[in-house]
Parts: structure tokens; sequence; C-alpha cells
């Protein structure tokens, strides 16, 4: 049902658009589409040319163990692509039918919606649209209201709530904010949302609501590090978590793949890892000279999407901060080796997109918490010691 309501968005929200037939990695590559019972006899009974019936016919299927929400897919062919791509690039259905037809989950990507303690409404990263986008914005994310007419789907309630004391929202832009202290390097500014977090852990499960509006109000106690370089033996024990995290990352998603094996080639040349590792960096930050800035907004528009640190799955609070950290070692190790390979900004944009669509569409968030655990990574300096390479 379609309305008019006002939405918490990203200040780049009103200035996304698809790129439809110029995008080079499509929403739909690679993966299969879930979409519910209603959209599955929607696409099975619309009138629509013979071509365009012989495509749906091939890409709808349903899964085991259907729901109402989750009942069938649409699954990519043996190129990896979906049955409903015309060769423009674009969708079969959208330009035979128009956008009323598309099943609901294809009409909102990549926008997020989230109905709850309020309305609130971003873009996932795994949209290129998205990641270009920032590319060129230079001023730290803001968040506006703005009025959006969606056809939202029916939400159920979470499954998992936490103690917040009604200030979920004002908590969660709190640590955003931190993230966005541009007079700390990334590193510190995680380190300093590290006990942000426990600070106000402690304030809300105590439900002392005097604590945590002074949390909120206040500015926290920030981390500044006492050393410029990581020594040997850091880069060393560092380089083989974030090469192990990734080498388990691409084994098991296509999206990540081809990104993360060449990106393993490089640094698993010869015995000089570590130089190499330098090279990469120094080549990196040539190609990406605001790299510092594009992370930035990555990393705050993730956590915002995910509504960081309540997201809705059983796991503690601090396990949603090492996922974060996961996931800015991630991003710096693959998009450093990639681009030391093919040294241009949109390809940045591509390994960007490919990783994100791997963390925001699995439970990458839960493995990889559990990971950092394996690796004893779990102590503020352990942390810090692979999040600063």
């Amino acid at each position: 049902m379609r309305n008019m309501q006002l939405f918490l968005v990203p200040d780049y929200y009103p200035y996304f658009h698809c790129k439809m037939g110029s995008c080079r990695h499509t929403c739909c590559e690679n993966w299969p589409i879930s979409i519910s019972m209603k959209d599955y006899f929607h696409l099975v009974g619309i009138k629509c040319s013979p071509v365009l019936r012989s495509s749906i016919d091939k890409a709808l299927h349903i899964i085991p163990y259907p729901s109402e929400s989750v009942y069938a897919e649409i699954s990519p062919g043996y190129d990896r692509m979906c049955p409903l791509r015309i060769e423009d690039g674009r969708c079969g259905l959208q330009a035979e039918l128009g956008e009323d037809a598309l099943a609901q989950v294809c009409r909102l990507y990549p926008r997020g919606v989230r109905i709850g303690e309020s309305n609130e409404c971003s873009c996932a990263n795994s949209c290129e649209a998205v990641a270009e986008l920032f590319l060129n914005h230079r001023e730290p994310l803001r968040f506006i209201n703005f009025p959006l007419e969606l056809d939202l789907p029916d939400f159920h309630k979470p499954d998992n709530t936490f103690p917040t004391a009604g200030h979920g929202q004002e908590i969660r832009l709190h640590y955003i904010r931190i993230m966005q202290n541009r007079s700390l390097c990334i590193p510190d500014r995680l380190m300093t949302l590290y006990t942000a977090i426990q600070n106000m852990e402690k304030a809300v499960n105590n439900n002392d609501i005097q604590r945590i509006i002074e949390l909120l109000s206040q500015e926290p106690d920030l981390f500044k590090s006492t050393y410029d370089k990581p020594t040997q033996e850091q880069l060393d024990k560092g380089l083989g978590i974030a090469h192990s995290l990734l080498k388990k990352v691409d084994e098991r998603s296509r999206s990540v793949r081809t990104f993360g094996e060449e990106t393993l080639k490089w640094f698993d040349r010869g015995k000089n890892s570590i130089d190499r590792y330098q090279i990469a960096i120094s080549n990196f930050e040539k190609v990406l000279p605001e790299w510092e800035t594009v992370f930035e907004h990555l990393i705050v528009n993730h956590m915002f999407f995910e509504q960081f640190p309540y997201q809705d799955r059983p796991v503690p609070v601090e396990d949603e901060f090492l996922a974060i950290c996961a996931v800015y070692t991630l991003l710096r190790f693959l998009s450093v080796g990639w681009i030391m390979l093919h040294p241009f900004q949109r390809d940045f944009v591509d390994v960007c997109s490919a990783l994100f669509r791997l963390i925001q569409h699995t439970s990458f968030d839960s493995f990889a918490a559990d990971f950092l655990k394996q690796y004893e990574c779990c102590s503020p300096k352990q942390i810090y010691d692979l999040i600063k390479l």
C-alpha cells in the first residue's frame, strides 16, 4: 500500500538513482532473489508477451519449506544473471510492464526500509550507484527527515529486542557521530566507539536514564594511538588474520571470489608480503586520495542501514562491534590488494559493492565476530593491532 510518510534518511538519498542498464554488476547478478507468495502468484498470472512469459517461467522456483513471506526464488541462470534481464541490461519485466509489475524486493532494492521506533530508509552499499555517490561526497553524511511514498511490505515485529530505555535511535546516531570524527583516523574512531559502547551498555542495562542522557550529550573519551606505524610482529599477525578472513570469505562467496582470489595471489607471492602490502597501500592512496572519507561514508551508511548495534539477531552488542571491525579490515585489505592490480576508482567501486553484497545479504556479521574470537582478536589491543593495518 502506497502512502506518504516522513522517514529519516541519509542526505544522499534524494539524489540516488538506479543506473539500470548501465550498471556494471547488477543487483540480480549471482544471487537468487527471494520473493513472497503474493509476488509469486502475481508473476505466474501476469499478462505479458510470450518471450517474457518464457523467461518468467524459467526464473521462478518454489523454495523448499516455503513461507508466506519467503515463498519462491527468481534464480540466476548458468551465466549467473537473472533470466529476466534483457540485452541492454535492464529488467525485461520492468521494461515491458513497468515498475509496478516487479516483485516487491526488486521495487525497493537497494532501499532498506525500517519501521519501528521511528521510520528510517537508506540504501545498501551493495549497490554500485551508492558507492559511486560516496566518491565525491566530501562532507560527513547528515540525516534528514524526508517524505517518501513507498509500497511498504508487511513488517513483522523484531525477534530480538535490546534495552535502550527508549533512546535507541539517539544512541545509534551517537555512535555514527563518533565514526565521523575526522580529528581521528578510522582505527582510532573505532576504538573510541568501543569505549562508548561499553559505557552506554552499562547505563542501559542498569536503566540509568540520567547516565544515558549524559553520555549522549557529552563528547566521548577519544582514543589516540601512541605510535604511528605497527611493528613487524603486529603486521605479521594482522595480515595473517586479514588474509585468513578473506580466504574464508572467498571460499564461500561468488560475489567476492574473483576479487578475493586475485588479491590473495598478490599477497601470496614470495616472502615479502609485508613490503608488498606497504607498496599496495601507497598505490591505493594515489588512486583514491580521499579513501578515508569514502571509507567513513561506507561504514556510517552500513551502520545506519543495519541499525547498528541493534540488528535483529540474538548476539551481544560487543559482537556487533567486532563485526564492524571485521567489515573495516576486509574492506581495507581487499581494496588495497585489488587496486594494486586494477588501479582505477571504478575498480574500487566494483570490489566495494561486491564485498557489501556478501556483508549485507548473508550472516557475515555473525560469522565474522566468531572468526575474530577464534583468532583471539577480541581484547582492545588485539583489535587495534588488526584494524590499524
